[in-house]
């Protein structure tokens, strides 16, 4: 083994056992996010339902995660049958396994053939300027990296000529989570119709079967009728308060779009900032939230519709392989900016779309390419800067970041020439 290789095998290796031991410290003390899945968890395990309480002023006693399909607290349930500190090492482990996987497929994504930049060296320079939100992912113990995880292996199976698998992997990333339901989008654009179906069909099954078999239908109708109702009323959606929801659906740690749009525009709004461009009322600031929402969409649609000719490329350096996964780390992206609770801890999404834009940035072959990535860099350590401003926060730095992420990934996927030029070209 090369002495560069066993170094970055090293570094990863801290990297990990400084994710487990942040990610465990905080779920042996039911700290942060981990608690929520454990309680509705353990209710289930101990009563074989659901927590019926939405309402109590104690918040420890109520449901947790309405925000989530009823078959996440159910799949969760037999992790709590040893108590909080086995639940706490297996949610760990989880994390490095996750992780340990995110990092070999990026180690494959960073290499460049032909490049002078040393290998994988657009792999550790995006996970160093990423630290703060791995931290934050850890730290929180949601479930980031399982999220990221599973899209990966979705994208990585697609890439492989495995549809099946793809819409698989994806499927169970929209049950966990919901937000990856745009990557449905990304493969009718690209005629995928088989990794679509599968998709379609694993979410279907997966959120359903395991509630009809535990639960019974009553049950199961009736807490699928209560996460609609929840969410479609919820303040997240609506970009205004509700008593119902703890602080962080409405001030400056919540940066999506509704949430933003609402405090920028309606003058009433609980925390409100001081400029405001425009003077709303409360109702006035949904439709303004989705068009915004409906814009951004329907650009991201324009952008990315034409089909990519041989997902299954035999070569690295293909350049069709390249469009491919720029693509996909654009639609990870577009999981951050559509979502309606946008926290820091969901920004390590934005690690594939970093290891990309490193990896242009180390690139001398192309030089408006390798611009266009240090734009990028440059746009997301001001991001990271941001991150300690609660005023820019609340205007949605981070929202904008990531459009901004975005809106570059795109233009560098449109590049058409592989000869090395000034002018924008088709990246090997």
């Amino acid at each position: 083994m090369r002495q560069r290789e066993r170094w970055l095998l090293i570094a990863m290796g801290a990297l990990l056992g400084a994710v487990g031991v942040v990610s465990f410290t905080r779920a042996a003390r039911l700290r942060y996010d981990f608690h929520h899945f454990y309680r509705d968890a353990a209710y289930v395990w101990q009563h074989g339902r659901l927590n019926p309480d939405f309402d109590d002023p104690d918040r420890t006693r109520r449901r947790q995660l309405p925000f989530y399909l009823p078959v996440v607290a159910l799949m969760l349930a037999p992790l709590t049958a040893g108590g909080v500190t086995p639940a706490a090492l297996a949610w760990t482990l989880g994390h490095l396994i996750c992780l340990a996987y995110i990092l070999m497929v990026l180690a494959d994504w960073s290499a460049a053939r032909g490049s002078r930049a040393p290998p994988r060296a657009a792999l550790v320079l995006a996970v160093l300027v990423a630290l703060p939100v791995i931290y934050e992912a850890a730290r929180f113990n949601q479930v980031s990296f399982f999220t990221l995880a599973l899209v990966l292996g979705g994208v990585t199976a697609l890439e492989r000529g495995r549809p099946v698998a793809g819409g698989l992997w994806l499927g169970l990333a929209v049950v966990l989570k919901l937000l990856p339901a745009i990557f449905a989008i990304w493969l009718a654009l690209k005629r995928q119709w088989t990794a679509l179906g599968t998709l379609l069909v694993t979410a279907l099954v997966a959120a359903v079967l395991p509630c009809l078999v535990v639960f019974g239908p009553h049950e199961t109708a009736q807490y699928h009728r209560q996460w609609w109702d929840y969410n479609v009323q919820a303040t997240a959606a609506r970009a205004t308060a509700d008593s119902r929801l703890r602080s962080h659906f409405i001030d400056h740690r919540n940066q999506s779009i509704a949430a933003v749009v609402g405090r920028l525009c309606w003058s009433e709004h609980p925390q409100a900032v001081s400029f405001q461009p425009l003077k709303l009322d409360e109702r006035s600031c949904r439709p303004v939230a989705q068009m915004v929402m409906l814009a951004l969409v329907l650009a991201l649609i324009g952008l990315t519709w034409r089909p990519i000719p041989g997902w299954r490329s035999p070569q690295t350096g293909d350049p069709r392989r390249q469009r491919f996964r720029i693509e996909a780390a654009t639609y990870l992206l577009a999981m951050l900016v559509l979502s309606p609770l946008l926290r820091t801890y969901y920004l390590v999404w934005a690690l594939p779309a970093l290891v990309l834009l490193t990896r242009f940035a180390l690139d001398e072959r192309v030089r408006a390419a390798q611009r266009l990535g240090q734009i990028g860099l440059a746009i997301w350590l001001a991001g990271m800067l941001a991150w300690m401003s609660a005023a820019a926060r609340s205007c949605g730095v981070h929202l904008i970041m990531s459009v901004a992420l975005g809106a570059i990934l795109l233009w560098l996927a449109r590049c058409s020439s592989e000869r090395p030029a000034t002018r924008l070209g088709r990246i090997p």
